[in-house]
C-alpha cells in the first residue's frame, strides 16, 4: 500500500478542469486527487485543487507539461507585452503571436 502524502499539483478555477486532468494522470498510471472548495448558497465550486502523491510529483508536472491537452489547461489568463489580455488555455497572444512567458505557466 503506497503510503506517501499527497501533494499540491496545481491550482483551478473551475472543478471540470482539475478533474479532466485528474483524469489524464490516472490514465498515466497516477494516483490523484481533486479537492474544491464549495459555496453553499449556490452549490457550486469556486476553487479546486490537484493532488499526487509526493513521490509522483516530478512524473506529473512532466505529463501536464508534455502533453497539450494538459498544458493548455493549466495556462491562466495572461496579459501580452503588447496589452491585449489573452483568455486561459492560449500559449500564444491573438494579437501580435508573442508565446506566453515561462512564468505564466
Amino acid at each position: 500500500m503506497n503510503r506517501q502524502q499527497f501533494v499540491l499539483l496545481a491550482d483551478f478555477d473551475n472543478i471540470a478542469s482539475a478533474h479532466s486532468m485528474r483524469v489524464l494522470l490516472e490514465a498515466s498510471g497516477l494516483e490523484a486527487r481533486v479537492h474544491g472548495d464549495f459555496s453553499a448558497e449556490i452549490g457550486s465550486v469556486d476553487r479546486a485543487t490537484l493532488l499526487v502523491r509526493s513521490g509522483d510529483l516530478e512524473l506529473a508536472q512532466k505529463i501536464v507539461t508534455e502533453v497539450p491537452a494538459a498544458s493548455e489547461i493549466l495556462i491562466p489568463e495572461w496579459i501580452c507585452d503588447c496589452g491585449q489580455t489573452v483568455d486561459e488555455g492560449f500559449q500564444v497572444c491573438w494579437s501580435c503571436g508573442q508565446s506566453c512567458p515561462d512564468e505564466t505557466t
